[in-house]
Parts: structure tokens; sequence; C-alpha cells
């Protein structure tokens, strides 16, 4: 498979980019996505909030993803879901392009050819070694992020009882929202002297 462009990331990031590109003239394009959807974290965020400067109205998560999706769609550029990229490196003869090892559950392994990479591959928490959670198996203690997917995406509830550390806008709004769905908030625990949302 050979393309000018592949965008790695099928996120606003990288459909914005793969929409730029195509307004820019290039046509031969394609969107790898890890995900079974295009939309990248936006997905689960259903709060609103997201758009003002793009789009100048105010919207969700998902509509503000449905609204790059659409745009991927008109323009009818391709993209491969279910897509894990494995190894990226240089072509050995002279032509200079890139060689992309990915694979998913329909074309196996393959190598796309392109010319230009663009990584979007969006934002991801920390590890749970990078926050300090000892343990195999940390049952009850999950990042805002995941706790997020379960209740807006998987409708589960991680708890009744929450203590959520750190008042960013995620913590917020997880406390916000496991609120309005029945769980008790004990606490926002902020180590410093104001909120961080």
């Amino acid at each position: 498979m050979k393309y000018f462009l592949a965008i790695i990331g099928g996120g606003p990031a990288g459909m914005s980019a793969a929409v730029s590109a195509y307004e820019s003239g290039i046509r031969d394009i394609v969107i790898l996505e890890r995900e079974n959807r295009l939309g990248g974290i936006l997905v689960q965020c259903i709060h609103n909030g997201f758009g003002l400067h793009t789009f100048k109205e105010e919207l969700t998560g998902p509509e503000y993803a449905l609204r790059y999706i659409d745009k991927v769609d008109e323009r009818k550029i391709p993209y491969k879901l279910n897509t894990i990229v494995v190894d990226i490196s240089m072509s050995k003869d002279n032509n200079q392009n890139y060689l992309i090892t990915a694979m998913n559950k329909e074309d196996g392994l393959f190598v796309i050819e392109a010319k230009a990479v663009i990584l979007a591959m969006g934002c991801r928490e920390r590890a749970r070694g990078a926050l300090n959670i000892p343990g195999y198996r940390p049952a009850g203690i999950y990042s805002a992020g995941t706790a997020q997917r379960y209740v807006n995406i998987e409708g589960k509830m991680p708890g009744k009882e929450v203590v959520i550390l750190g008042s960013g806008d995620i913590g917020l709004i997880m406390a916000r929202r496991m609120t309005l769905e029945g769980a008790k908030v004990h606490a926002v625990c902020e180590p410093m002297p104001y909120s961080g949302g």
C-alpha cells in the first residue's frame, strides 16, 4: 500500500491534519486508528465546552469529534480502524519513504509506504506505575479517564463511594458526573491551595 501521507491517530488532531492536507491539495492520504471508530478521547468526554474556537459554538466531545468525522467522510479520506502500528522505519532504497508496519483483523500484518507521516496519537493518561499506585491489581483505584470511560461509554459505575485526587478539569467533571449518577463523592483532594480546573 502506498500513500503520500499516512496519519497515525484518528482523533481530532489526526482528522484535522487529514482535512487540512486534503484542502492543501494532497489527495493520497490514509488515517490509521487503533480504536473501532474515529474520534479519539473525545468520544468519552460527554461534557460540553468543545468547539468554541473551531466551530464557533459549544459542543460536547462526541459532537466535536463527529464534526471532524463528517469532514473526513465528505472528502472520502480513507481510514483503517482497529489498526495497530507496530513499527515505523525508513525504506532502504534511495526514495526516502517511510515504511509503517501495522496490523488489523482484515489485512493481517501489512506495510504502508508513505512520503510523509504525521503522528497524532493523542493524549493518554500516565500509566499506573507513573502514578505510584502500588500492586498488580489495585481494585477500586481508577484514573479519571478510565472512570470517565466506564461511566460515559460503558454505562458502568466504578463505585458508589468516591474520593477524587486532583481538582483539574476531568477531576471536577467526574465529581459532578459521579454525583449525578448517584455516587457519594466524599472529597476532591487537591494539594494546591486552589482548584486546578
